[in-house]
């Protein structure tokens, strides 16, 4: 009888233990036996034996007085045979040593009795075995009782143990990975002896090998590999996903696969259970492409919630389908700042990916140079958060952030303050786009100078990421000129800004040609770089998207305004789809290098109309700017690059002052001037700089302009250099960008000059 089978409980278990704790346990009770087997022998034939007869009648007379009161309660039931197991070896040892003790002179048995006694109890190891102790199974004896080899000191080591002694060690058991470190979950590979088949093992045998429950235990062929391997897989806590599987094993036979099924001919390779999702790796027949339409294949496994089947392929044949029990979008964490600081590939971190694996996209590529891209998805989809990340993320890392809010700073009011120049509404938009366009001039020349053709990153210059949120109100504004030239710049710096280190990346609702200025070009290169889908209006917008850039069989369905823990059709039917949907804003397609991503932005919490997550992300460090003599060209270009913190608002009279004789002089190029580039919008710049554009803003009153104001202004300044913020303390009944507007039409008048960024005093 082995350590192990000596120490089994008689009833229930009551403790789990290592293996070599309970071989100690029982190595010390049979020393214990052994010693007390001795003094029974020796102690009756001393001379002086009252201390043997005080400790043998003590031993006796306690054990009972222990045994009564363990005992005396009728109703303890089996516990009982329990405390007299524990009290045996006492009485037996008692009771033995009295008898020699009482017989007269020395016989020959009383040191076989003795001998008998210690042989009986150290083999039955009562005390042990009454414990109740037994072998805890991810923990083992360091050796086994009986002289036989060391136990195995990891689970993956155990599990190959017992298959060895289950199969008589014809077949191994190898490549075992556990599923889950605090379950005992695993899946691994039967191997054969060279030149024989992994036998047939029924579902009973292969769960007796594990000691597991019934049917928790198959096998799968190897991909690749003949019949000398198989591939077992064990789930004994997790037996529901491997149903499923089979399940959607069947369905997709059945209702997929088969002609005239969701995807006839696309056959079902092999698939993976997760806790929480499916694996299905699938492929077309040898010669054809694959085609995985995405809401049939939904319809045939009875999924109401889209987001919950997500298809990838390689653009070929194969292609990987992933089923969720619930949607992997539905939790997302906030961002750290970890997540937003850029690696020595250009890369950071925006979201999670529905697998689980990190959603990272480049703020440069270090091949390639500045990036493009576009965001496109209705009010509501998450388009704001996206861009905060990506603007927190070029702070930190170095990166000049130019931003242009069409929409008159209500889109991104978290980055006002926190990127060199942000620019409210098209007039300031416009302008800036302008002055991107001359240092990228700049830029060129300089690079043509020193014989560079690439980018290089802070070598000399920083690079300089250009952010248009809702630009489809300038590239479809009704006034013809700005539109025109708004499309030519855009396009422009696409076309060439990559290799100088200007990037520039568009937030549109959709991707309709009469949003994007009717211009093409613009549309195609900024599908070149990171393209997010978010929620759209139409199906038409995500069929734009997808031209040229998604993999060959990709289907991508609408992303829903809520989603639902039990699908939609349950929430529509119990009448909870209004109160009790998650929203899916920042759920996002993302296409880039060639594949396409399903993902989600990190969250964030909106409070009282701003992100105040995202705006700690961007840090308390003043932002990048542009290099000394980039801002002497950004000045030339347009002065109010030099004011772009304190002229919250420009009007079409400063757009007009912008681009006045001064800054033809200062032998800076125009767009009516481009010198050695072809108008990738279709033909060269219109002239529009010589004179105003008509107001885009119909018939309202120039903020500026308002009655008085500069007249209080110029009187103020009579005391000497004034900054802004004492300004308009002074003037509490107007407006801040009022105040701004007016030192600007003071300074156009000739009447009011700026001393340094901030702060006026009178030009006379």
């Amino acid at each position: 009888m082995s350590t192990i089978d000596q120490a089994a409980p008689a009833a229930d278990t009551t403790k789990s233990v290592p293996g070599h704790v309970i071989y100690r346990r029982v190595l010390a009770e049979r020393t214990s036996y052994a010693l007390a087997a001795a003094g029974m022998a020796v102690g009756p034939q001393l001379d002086d034996s009252v201390l043997s007869y005080l400790a043998s009648g003590g031993v006796a007379a306690g054990t009972i007085a222990w045994l009564y009161a363990k005992t005396k309660d009728p109703d303890q039931g089996l516990d009982v045979i329990t405390r007299a197991q524990r009290a045996l070896p006492f009485l037996t040892a008692a009771g033995t040593y009295l008898a020699n003790l009482i017989t007269p002179g020395f016989n020959w048995w009383e040191v076989v009795a003795p001998a008998a006694w210690a042989s009986l109890t150290g083999w039955m190891a009562p005390l042990t075995r009454s414990a109740g102790l037994v072998l805890e199974l991810t923990e083992h004896q360091d050796q086994a009782a009986d002289g036989g080899p060391p136990e195995p000191v990891t689970y993956e080591e155990f599990l190959a143990a017992k298959w060895a002694q289950a199969t008589g060690g014809d077949t191994r058991l190898v490549n075992i990975q556990c599923f889950r470190p605090d379950r005992p979950d695993f899946e691994a590979v039967i191997v054969a002896q060279a030149g024989k088949a992994v036998p047939t093992y029924n579902e009973t045998q292969l769960a007796a090998a594990f000691d597991f429950p019934v049917r928790t235990v198959t096998l799968r062929p190897v991909q690749g590999s003949g019949p000398g391997r198989m591939r077992v897989i064990a789930r004994p806590t997790t037996e529901d996903v491997e149903r499923a599987a089979e399940g959607l094993r069947g369905l997709w036979e059945t209702a997929v696969s088969k002609p005239g099924g969701a995807a006839p001919g696309v056959e079902l390779i092999d698939h993976r259970a997760e806790p929480h999702r499916i694996v299905l790796l699938v492929a077309s027949p040898p010669g054809k492409e694959i085609r995985l339409p995405h809401t049939a294949i939904c319809s045939a496994f009875g999924i109401d919630d889209p987001s919950r089947l997500v298809i990838e392929t390689d653009g070929i044949r194969m292609g990987v389908v992933s089923v969720y029990k619930t949607d992997p979008l539905m939790k997302v964490r906030k961002a750290t700042v970890e997540d937003l600081t850029m690696d020595d590939k250009g890369r950071i971190t925006i979201g999670i990916c529905h697998d689980g694996k990190p959603a990272r996209m480049r703020l440069w590529d270090p091949s390639q140079g500045a990036l493009r891209g576009i965001t496109a998805g209705v009010t509501g989809a998450g388009k704001s958060v996206l861009q905060n990340l990506i603007l927190a993320a070029e702070k930190r890392s170095g990166v000049v952030s130019w931003v242009g809010d069409v929409q008159g700073g209500m889109s991104l009011p978290e980055a006002e303050g926190r990127v060199d120049w942000f620019a409210k509404g098209p007039v300031e938009t416009l302008i800036m786009l302008t002055v991107a366009h001359a240092v990228m001039k700049y830029r060129e020349r300089i690079s043509n100078e020193m014989g560079r053709g690439d980018f290089a990153l802070n070598r000399p210059w920083p690079l300089i990421n250009i952010t248009l949120d809702e630009i489809n109100r300038l590239l479809s504004h009704p006034d013809e000129e700005m539109r025109k030239a708004t499309a030519y710049l855009i396009a422009d710096i696409q076309k060439t800004g990559r290799k100088v280190g200007i990037g520039i990346r568009l937030a549109v609702q959709s991707l309709h040609l009469k949003d994007l200025g009717d211009d093409d070009a613009i549309r195609q290169q900024g599908k070149v770089g990171a393209l997010f889908l978010m929620r759209t209006a139409s199906s038409s917008t995500k069929e734009m998207g997808l031209d040229g850039i998604a993999p060959a069989g990709f289907q991508m369905e609408n992303i829903p305004a809520r989603i639902y823990e039990n699908g939609q059709i349950e929430a529509l039917f119990s009448g909870k789809d209004d109160e009790d949907g998650e929203s899916t804003a920042g759920m996002a397609y993302m296409f880039l290098d060639g594949r396409a991503k399903f993902m989600r932005t990190f969250f964030a919490q909106k409070v009282d109309g701003v992100y105040p997550d995202l705006i700690a992300l961007y840090g308390e460090d003043p932002p990048t700017g542009l290099t000394d003599g980039e801002a002497k060209v950004a000045a030339a270009a347009a002065e109010l690059y030099t004011l772009r913190h304190s002229n919250p608002y420009a009007d079409c009279d400063t757009l007009a002052q912008a681009f006045s004789g001064e800054r033809k002089s200062a032998g800076v190029s125009t767009p009516s001037e481009p010198a050695d580039t072809e108008g990738a919008s279709g033909g060269e710049a219109p002239a529009l700089f010589d004179a105003p554009f008509g107001t885009p803003f119909g018939e309202a009153p120039d903020p500026g302009e308002e009655p008085g104001l500069q007249d209080q202004i110029y009187t103020l300044l009579a005391d000497g250099p004034k900054s802004l913020k004492e300004l308009r303390e002074a003037l509490p009944g107007f407006q801040p960008s009022s105040v701004s507007n007016a030192c600007t039409q003071l300074k156009a008048k000739g009447l009011a000059k700026p001393v340094k960024r901030g702060v006026w005093q009178r030009d006379n």
